[in-house]
């Protein structure tokens, strides 16, 4: 059970951190920006709509790769599991287009490009892919909301594949340390 809650938590937290390549264009430095330096995260996550919530936290740091892309890496760790973010989140041609890919090897995804849009200081990505050890389609959504320099908030939401809902898998809120 705690090996899916983080491959779970995994394969959504990862949708945000490990994008793929695409026209570099100066966009919106200003939430690259407040994602700049290191950060520590925590929050509760879940893996279905009746699961308990269990603890995570994470190191995080951002640093800039130009204009259009910043480098994450870090870890999170929940109930004792520990998992490493590697990768970066890249505007596309459009300063409100944004891709990005995570977790492929960890969460042993098929494929794990995901796209997403900004509004103001949130990026909203959304991501379909099939996992290979538990054989189910994978579909979430993650919000990125760069609030200010020092702080920004992940919150994850995924399609449960018994019901076809839609629940709340959590937020991670970042402060800089």
């Amino acid at each position: 059970m705690l090996k899916r809650l983080f491959t779970s938590s995994a394969v959504t937290l990862g949708l945000l951190i490990i994008p793929v390549t695409t026209t570099a264009v100066n966009a919106s430095p200003k939430i690259f920006e407040n994602m700049t330096g290191s950060f520590r995260g925590k929050g509760l996550v879940k893996t279905s709509p009746k699961a308990k919530k269990e603890s995570i936290r994470c190191r995080l740091k951002g640093k800039p790769d130009g204009a259009a892309k910043i480098k994450l890496s870090g870890n999170c760790a929940a109930g004792g599991f520990v998992f490493s973010l590697n990768g970066f989140i890249q505007q596309n041609g459009s300063k409100n287009s944004y891709t990005a890919n995570m977790f492929r090897a960890f969460a042993n995804l098929k494929q794990s490009n995901f796209s997403g849009k900004r509004s103001g200081s949130k990026i909203n990505f959304s991501f379909e892919a099939r996992d290979r050890l538990g054989k189910q389609d994978v579909s979430a959504r993650i919000i990125l909301n760069s609030k200010t320099a020092d702080a920004f908030d992940v919150a994850i939401s995924r399609k449960d594949p018994k019901s076809g809902k839609t629940f709340s898998v959590g937020t991670i809120k970042f402060a800089k340390r």
